[in-house]
């Protein structure tokens, strides 16, 4: 029996079963799961976002077909989604050049604070790409942390790009505190 964790690799059966995680027979994946897990991955960073990156990593190969063509209608674009569609690709062919992209993306807030800082600690910029985005994570403390990080590679004179990034973000940011951080940082460049 095939099974995927939706958590991740969490090391032994005695750990998986020690916690209620979700277990499912990859048999019971067809393409109609794996086109609504690609939906969501289309949609706006929530939850069900996250939820889904993970599954269709877990998945596997029985997914690579639909993440292949829906990565194909992003190849022209500068699109976040395009590197996220090529790194589950990779994933699948074991090719993990950014190996925390997987926590980036983690279901679990905690996990992806954490590991901006982490990202933050040793200044790899490598992660740039996949960190911009986390600037409209639904959650309060990953938006701060991306920002720091932003903020620490000082790439704003030549990522036009971030910088309007910021400026979208400034207009949207609901949490004071964020926005007048945001708001210092665009008035410096």
């Amino acid at each position: 029996m095939n099974k995927v964790n939706h958590i991740g690799d969490y090391g032994s059966e005695e750990e998986v079963d020690n916690v209620q995680w979700n277990l499912i027979k990859i048999s019971h994946v067809d393409d109609k799961i794996i086109k609504k897990l690609i939906t969501h991955m289309k949609s706006e960073l929530s939850d069900n976002f996250f939820i889904s990156f993970e599954s269709l990593i877990n998945i596997g190969m029985k997914a690579r077909e639909l993440v292949s063509k829906t990565y194909n209608e992003y190849s022209d674009s500068t699109n976040f989604r395009k590197y996220l569609f090529q790194f589950i690709l990779n994933f699948y062919d074991d090719i993990v050049e950014c190996p925390l992209v997987l926590r980036l993306y983690h279901p679990d807030f905690i996990i992806r604070a954490k590991n901006l800082m982490q990202i933050e600690e040793k200044g790899d910029i490598s992660y740039l790409k996949f960190i911009i985005p986390l600037m409209n994570d639904p959650d309060d403390s990953v938006r701060w942390a991306t920002i720091r990080v932003l903020e620490s590679f000082k790439q704003f004179e030549d990522n036009p790009i971030m910088v309007k990034k910021i400026q979208h973000r400034i207009n949207k940011e609901p949490n004071p505190v964020i926005k007048e951080k945001l708001e210092k940082i665009f008035s410096q460049n």
